[in-house]
C-alpha cells in the first residue's frame, strides 16, 4: 500500500527543506499545493521530487479537499509546511505502511500527537488546541472526507474506526511576532466568516468583554502562564484574535448582509 503526503505552502521556504527530509522514504508521493508562495518554496519542493500545484486559497477546508483530490494514493498523511515528522513518527507510519495499514480495529484514521512550539518554546496550549494535541492526519480517502463548510479549524469525518499516534508531530507554528499576527489576521477574518454562516450575532459584550473572558481561559485555566513570557504573548494574541473575530464579523460582514 503505497502513501501520498500533501503539504499545504505559503511562502514555507524556512522550514520546508526540513519537513520533506523527514518524509524521506514515507511517503510514496508528496504533492505540494501553494497559496502563491514568492520565496524558494517551488524551488525547494523541485529539490525533493515533489510535485509543485499552485491553488487560489479560498478556505483552509477547501485548501485541504482539492490536495486531496491531487494525490493519487488511498492513504493520505497531511501536513503544514510548519509540522515536522519526528524520527519516531517516521518509523511508525512507515510500519504502518508496510502492513497495508492493518491494524487490530481495521483503523481508517489515526490521530497523531502533536507537539507546539511558538518562538521556539515548547508550549502547553495555543488557541483553540490544547497542547498536545491528537488531530487526525493519516486517513483512509475512501472512509474520510473534510466536513464542508468550514473555513478554519478544518476536521476530518465520514471515519467509523480510528485510533492515536503516540510518536510525535513537531509543530513549529510562529516563530516570530510577525509570523503570530500575520496568522492573527487571517483566522480572524476566516472566523468571522464561520461566525457569519453560523448566524451569530456580533454584539457590543462579544467585542468587549469575551475577548477578556477567553483571555483569562488559556492564560490561567488552559496554562498558558506556565510558558513565561511565550505564554503571555499567546494570551495577548488569544484576546485580540477573539477581538478582531467579532470586530470583522460586525463591520466587515454582518453589515453587508
Amino acid at each position: 500500500m503505497e502513501l501520498s503526503c500533501y503539504v499545504l505552502t505559503y511562502n514555507s521556504a524556512r522550514r520546508l527543506d526540513e519537513v520533506l527530509r523527514a518524509l524521506r522514504g514515507v511517503a510514496d508521493e508528496i504533492v505540494i499545493v501553494d497559496s502563491g508562495s514568492s520565496d524558494a518554496t517551488e524551488t525547494i519542493a523541485a529539490a525533493h521530487g515533489a510535485r509543485f500545484i499552485r491553488h487560489a486559497f479560498e478556505n483552509f477546508t477547501a485548501q485541504r479537499t482539492f490536495a486531496v483530490s491531487a494525490c493519487t494514493n488511498r492513504w493520505i498523511l497531511a501536513l503544514d509546511s510548519d509540522e515536522v515528522m519526528s524520527e519516531a513518527l517516521a518509523q511508525r507510519i512507515a510500519a504502518l505502511k508496510a502492513s497495508d495499514f492493518a491494524t487490530p480495529n481495521n483503523s481508517e484514521a489515526f490521530g497523531i500527537r502533536r507537539e507546539w512550539y511558538l518562538l521556539g518554546r515548547r508550549i502547553h496550549c495555543f488557541y483553540p488546541s490544547s497542547c498536545p494535541d491528537w488531530p487526525v492526519r493519516l486517513f483512509d480517502r475512501q472512509a474520510a472526507h473534510y466536513i464542508a463548510g468550514r473555513h478554519v479549524h478544518e476536521s476530518l469525518t465520514g471515519f467509523t474506526r480510528s485510533e492515536a499516534i503516540e510518536e510525535p508531530l513537531l509543530h513549529h507554528t510562529c516563530d516570530s511576532i510577525d509570523d503570530l499576527y500575520g496568522k492573527l489576521n487571517q483566522y480572524s477574518t476566516l472566523g468571522a466568516r464561520d461566525l457569519l454562516a453560523r448566524g451569530v450575532e456580533p454584539g457590543w459584550l462579544r467585542i468587549v468583554v469575551l475577548p477578556w473572558l477567553i483571555w483569562v481561559q488559556w492564560y490561567v485555566v488552559k496554562g498558558g502562564w506556565r510558558d513565561g513570557a511565550v505564554g503571555l504573548i499567546h494570551a495577548r494574541y488569544v484576546r485580540d484574535m477573539v477581538y478582531q473575530k467579532y470586530l470583522k464579523l460586525k463591520f466587515d460582514l454582518a453589515a453587508k448582509r
